[in-house]
């Protein structure tokens, strides 16, 4: 079932996420007016739709609410894990008699007794739909109609690292690969319970140590096999995602700028003309349509790679074909591993990587 969302959409979130909601709602979602809403009193109507994001659900359930004639529409920003996190609270909602419909980035979960769309479905638009956007300030707007000049600000703020990428042609991986990161992501799992140590232990010797036989044997691992599947794919793409960009990190044309780095808009900027990006597509799923594809599509269109880790039209649940999968990307993997040319120009180190990107179609 093809996700359609009403052309006015009432939103609520914490301010931090409008931005992210804008992209979505402009060049994913056909939405024409977007209004933003600090405050539930202000949205006691019938016959209105709201994208509610997954941390105000509670808030919404607390809030009595006269009129209950609301279509809502939950973003699950990390898809069928914050399903099984928030799932009571979702059935509330329900029970409240509103139409309540989740989305996410796959199509292989049943969700019970609630309507599912997966963004599978949909492609990114090339021009933004989003023409009026409503209770935000005018900084924020500035940022989402002419990003140019905010963009510039963030420049002079961090001009000691984004003048070399300014001026110097560099292949760009944006977001969570560092070692520091694949650490925290793993105490996390281990934190919940997801994971015992001795799992967490061997998984993170062996990517410290650059054991990729071991690493994609995981998958015959009696323990690893009993995780519910969501977070066995979500494992094996924090994996991938470490052993690319650690090995890219070594060419002198490649720069990965981390999220824990420091604040240098690299995405949703205009005025970076000589890098070229490379996505990793979503975590949470295999959907073309994500944040930072949106991002990309919109500011850096032809001037991205998309390595197809995980292919949008293959159900990785089903079958042996995440088995399959895994070991197509670890063959590429060791492609990647035997080109030690550290000194590869800007140009021949954007071939090679499509052309190790041809081998994984």
């Amino acid at each position: 079932m093809k996700l359609s969302i009403e052309e006015n959409v009432f939103l609520c979130c914490k301010e931090k996420k409008i931005l992210f909601y804008c992209y979505y709602a402009g060049y994913a979602l056909n939405i024409k007016k977007l209004t933003y809403v600090k405050h539930f009193k202000h949205i006691d109507h019938n016959n209105i739709s709201i994208i509610l994001h997954q941390d105000l659900i509670e808030e919404f359930i607390n809030t009595k609410f006269k009129k209950k004639n609301k279509k809502i529409y939950i973003f699950l920003s990390n898809g069928y894990l914050d399903y099984l996190t928030y799932k009571e609270k979702i059935r509330e909602l329900i029970m409240l008699d509103y139409k309540v419909s989740i989305i996410t980035q796959e199509n292989w979960f049943e969700y019970e007794n609630v309507n599912h769309y997966s963004l599978n479905s949909l492609t990114i638009s090339k021009k933004n739909t989003l023409k009026k956007i409503y209770g935000v300030n005018f900084k924020t707007k500035l940022k989402f109609y002419i990003p140019f000049f905010t963009s510039i600000y963030n420049v002079v703020l961090k001009i000691k690292f984004a003048l070399p990428l300014l001026i110097f042609s560099k292949i760009v991986y944006v977001g969570r690969a560092s070692w520091y990161e694949i650490n925290e992501s793993f105490d996390i799992l281990l934190k919940k319970r997801i994971i015992t140590g001795d799992l967490h232990n061997k998984i993170l010797n062996d990517l410290s140590q650059n054991n990729q036989k071991e690493l994609f044997e995981l998958i015959n691992n009696r323990e690893f096999q009993n995780l519910n599947f969501i977070y066995q794919y979500s494992i094996y793409n924090k994996i991938i995602r470490f052993l690319i960009i650690s090995h890219l990190n070594k060419f002198k044309n490649f720069y990965h700028k981390t999220n824990k780095l420091f604040n240098l808009e690299l995405l949703k900027t205009n005025i970076y003309k000589k890098i070229f990006h490379i996505d990793l597509g979503v975590q949470p799923g295999n959907s073309f349509v994500g944040d930072r594809t949106i991002y990309l599509e919109r500011f850096f269109h032809k001037k991205y790679l998309r390595l197809n880790l995980f292919d949008v039209n293959v159900n990785y649940r089903s079958d042996n074909n995440f088995k399959n999968r895994l070991i197509k990307i670890e063959n590429s993997l060791k492609m990647i591993y035997e080109n030690k040319n550290f000194n590869l120009s800007f140009n021949e180190l954007k071939k090679w990587l499509i052309t190790i990107n041809n081998e994984l179609q």
